[in-house]
């Protein structure tokens, strides 16, 4: 595991529980911003491979 991806999995789940905790962040999806992040973790081995 790269650091970067720590450092994206960690502001995954930082997300993940801001929107558990129902943090009011005008106009953005935390649930969409965590999956996007968590995707893009397991989408950057396969782009290093390309």
């Amino acid at each position: 595991m790269t650091t970067i991806q720590l450092i994206l999995l960690i502001a995954a789940f930082v997300a993940f529980l801001l929107a558990a905790i129902n943090a009011n962040v005008p106009r953005v999806n935390l649930i969409g911003l965590g999956l996007a992040l968590y995707v893009l973790t397991e989408l950057i081995p396969v782009i290093e491979k390309l």
